[in-house]
């Protein structure tokens, strides 16, 4: 029982990892830039929530007095 993997030279099956192997490389790198571009946002958005609840403290605090 031959199958058609077993027909192709040991080149063709190399040049066919090597396509996969780039077309990879790009999601990968696809990936990484979308993860830091999320891990930027996170930041900002943590910091967008400390200076609300500071501004929240300090009206508060002056609304107690």
């Amino acid at each position: 029982m031959t199958t058609q993997y077993d027909r192709r030279t040991d080149g063709q099956r190399l040049t066919e990892i090597e396509t996969k192997l780039d077309k990879l490389a790009l999601d990968v790198e696809d990936l990484v830039a979308a993860w830091k571009a999320a891990a930027w946002l996170v930041s900002v958005v943590k910091w967008l929530g400390g200076l609300a609840i500071a501004g929240t403290a300090i009206v508060t605090f002056m609304k107690g007095k």
